[in-house]
């Protein structure tokens, strides 16, 4: 921002300090308990925006994207950083495979009597999450007869113990996750157009893996840390050529899949006594060509990183040259003369 225009600068100072400019995350994470929401590429900038706005509000929201992105710690985040935290718990209900018999009792509790396991007072998740925070995980997976219950919860604030009398207020804020096209599965009759929209008050997309790899540098060293100081091993780092392979690479499971491949490569490199991560632990089922004892050259490393980048994504497009180019953000004609410059061919 020029000093020349007026607006750069005020009686205020600069409106932006020069480590928000390097990192544009930092005025949303100054309000968010979000120390492990790792990256700050724009699709987490928008995230950690949204999450700055909503956190503190006590609405409904409905948390979207892909298996693996993170979902239900976005959820926590949202939690830790609401007023809600210091009154009360933030509880986790799975809906997969959750039996229609049992929804009641694991929902809102059951009286003494009420079944016949139940010998004393059960307390559901909703008492457990009272003041706080409930997330529904996989909400797509409940059956109609427990969405009915649900959206009657939504409504009124109300339940009523399995074999009581009195109900209960029902004093919690409801978080919604899915990878699932909700909307889709209203069309075919698979999930409450009622519930739907009490839920989706207010949709946050998590962005996937593949929508934010300028993150996944980060990410890999912040799981190889974490990995040494749960296996109690050396402290080790991963290798120049791994992060740039590693941000090349299809991680079609996500930040999950990518944790996951941290921590085994972690452990493969402390087995062999290794000073650093290298690609054959982190990938130890894919060709490498690279001989990682020859240091890189900056154009060297670009273009072996954009041979991957361009090569793992039409790969993962079934070599579809426009949806590549809608991935990547470039036009088709770029990713043809890209394709021509790194000698990059269909099989």
């Amino acid at each position: 921002m020029d000093s020349a225009h007026p607006e750069a600068h005020g009686e205020m100072g600069p409106l932006f300090s020069p480590d928000e400019k390097r990192d544009p995350t930092l005025r949303f994470r100054s309000t968010l308990r979000a120390d492990d929401l790792i990256g700050r590429s724009p699709p987490m900038v928008e995230l950690l925006r949204q999450l700055s706005l909503l956190a503190p509000l006590d609405v409904s929201v409905l948390l979207t994207g892909p298996s693996g992105t993170g979902k239900t710690h976005v959820a926590r985040v949202m939690h830790a950083s609401s007023p809600r935290a210091a009154a009360g718990n933030f509880v986790e209900l799975s809906c997969a495979n959750l039996p229609d018999n049992l929804v009641e009792s694991e929902l809102f509790g059951a009286a003494p009597g009420a079944h016949s396991t139940a010998v004393k007072a059960v307390e559901g998740k909703v008492f457990a999450a009272r003041g706080g925070t409930l997330l529904f995980d996989e909400i797509a997976e409940l059956s109609l007869p427990a969405q009915a219950k649900l959206l009657q919860l939504l409504q009124s604030r109300e339940y009523y113990p399995l074999g009581a009398s009195r109900p209960r207020a029902a004093d919690v804020r409801v978080i919604a996750a899915t990878n699932c096209d909700l909307k889709a599965r209203v069309a075919r009759r698979e999930f409450r157009e009622d519930l739907y929209y009490r839920l989706h008050v207010v949709p946050i997309r998590v962005p996937s893996l593949a929508e934010r790899r300028d993150d996944i540098p980060e990410l890999a060293q912040h799981f190889c840390v974490r990995a040494c100081v749960r296996h109690r091993l050396p402290p080790l780092h991963l290798s120049q050529w791994t992060l740039v392979t590693a941000q090349a690479a299809s991680w079609p499971g996500n930040i999950r899949e990518l944790a996951n491949a941290v921590e085994a490569a972690v452990i493969r490199a402390a087995g062999e006594d290794a000073r650093e991560v290298e690609t054959r632990h982190l990938l130890p089922d894919r060709e490498v060509r690279h001989d990682s004892a020859t240091p890189l050259n900056y154009r060297e490393a670009l273009r072996r990183f954009q041979t991957h980048l361009v090569r793992g994504t039409l790969e993962d497009s079934n070599w579809n040259v426009a949806e590549a180019a809608r991935r990547l953000a470039l036009t088709r004609a770029h990713i043809y003369n890209l394709m021509q410059t790194l000698d990059i061919s269909r099989p």
